[in-house]
């Protein structure tokens, strides 16, 4: 290295429902710092199309593009979701913000997909930029799950016509299809509140009205990977044009994370919970990637490690530290999320320390 110091770089994602990516990394610097007072400590908070991902983007993207982060309006953690059943909460207000764009001179949409609340198959969002649906006794059905349960038609003919001539570009690190045993309803129902009995319906539902979709837009997206994002506004997206990509990438490439990587001697990333979902494309594992291929090595500081996975976990990270002391619930860490993360720092450098 050419200052002689250790050199690291601090580049987690949000603990989710606690601390979001820039409050974790200043709490990690901060207590590096204290360990450590001579290293060269460097922030690069990240995220991947869910909660912070427009704080991080909007310095990286120009000033002609719309950035709209779903969690902001439609996120599971909103006080106006959790009020609602999750039959009553629907996707019309991401509509909303996609029309406010539209009226803003906006046509380059970059749109984050992750912590969402609703299972409507964009139902609602579609409805808000135009699209008219109906139920059986042809009457306007609602703009949320409970509306795509009554659906029998829908008309595209007065979606806005600005659409055609805008561009979307589609966060998630959901690889999900829009239905089947690995679709929307399937897989993240149950997080947002679906019982279960009640999956099947919902799947018939949404198999419906992509039927309905495919009939009037001349195409069917519904088995493409990200589709089932969002409770499937990534499928709704695709019908508009929309091109999913990796969030954790496309944040990873516009933050100028590669470029912090030169000199640096460990990289540590973390998130809420680590698990087999971390090694599916995940924020922290794209870190360690990026950071392997450049020959730095990367720890993994998260708020709970599930022990089934950690041993695949230890063959993309040098370290792998829970802050999840022993008898203690994961709600009680989130309650003293930044005392756990400090501690789990500690923890951490004692093995950098220990271990090179």
């Amino acid at each position: 290295m050419s200052t002689g110091k250790l050199r690291i770089l601090v580049a987690p994602d949000s603990f989710k429902g606690s601390l979001t990516s820039k409050q974790a990394a200043t709490i990690i610097a901060d207590t590096l710092l204290t360990t450590v007072p001579d290293a060269e400590i460097v922030q690069c908070p990240l995220a991947d199309g869910g909660e912070g991902t427009a704080e991080i983007l909007a310095p990286h993207l120009a000033g002609s593009i719309c950035l709209i982060e779903s969690a902001q309006f439609i996120g599971l953690n909103l006080p106006q979701m959790q009020s609602l059943n999750v039959m009553q909460r629907g996707s019309s207000v991401l509509g909303e913000a996609i029309l406010a764009g539209l009226d803003d001179g906006k046509r380059q949409f970059v749109i984050g997909l992750g912590g969402s609340a609703t299972n409507d198959g964009g139902l609602g969002m579609l409805m808000a930029l135009g699209m008219q649906a109906w139920d059986a006794h042809d009457n306007p059905v609602a703009l949320n799950l409970s509306g795509l349960l009554s659906l029998v038609r829908i008309d595209i003919s007065n979606l806005d016509p600005r659409l055609p001539e805008s561009r979307f570009t589609i966060l998630s690190d959901v690889l999900s299809p829009l239905c089947g045993k690995n679709g929307a309803t399937a897989v993240y129902g149950p997080q947002k509140g679906v019982q279960r009995a009640e999956v099947t319906r919902i799947e018939r539902a949404i198999s419906g009205f992509a039927d309905m979709c495919g009939d009037v837009f001349g195409f069917d997206p519904r088995s493409e990977q990200g589709a089932g994002a969002a409770g499937g506004l990534g499928f709704a997206l695709m019908l508009l044009g929309g091109k999913v990509v990796s969030g954790a990438g496309f944040v990873i490439e516009k933050s100028g994370f590669t470029n912090q990587l030169s000199d640096t001697d460990w990289v540590i990333t973390g998130e809420g919970r680590s698990d087999a979902q971390t090694l599916q494309g995940k924020l922290p594992f794209k870190v360690a990637g990026a950071a392997r291929a450049a020959g730095v090595k990367v720890a993994l500081l998260s708020g709970s490690v599930d022990t089934d996975a950690e041993v695949d976990l230890k063959k993309h990270f040098d370290l792998v530290i829970g802050t999840l002391p022993e008898g203690i619930s994961v709600e009680q860490v989130m309650e003293k999320a930044e005392e756990m993360l400090i501690a789990g720092v500690h923890r951490l450098f004692e093995r950098v320390s220990r271990d090179g």
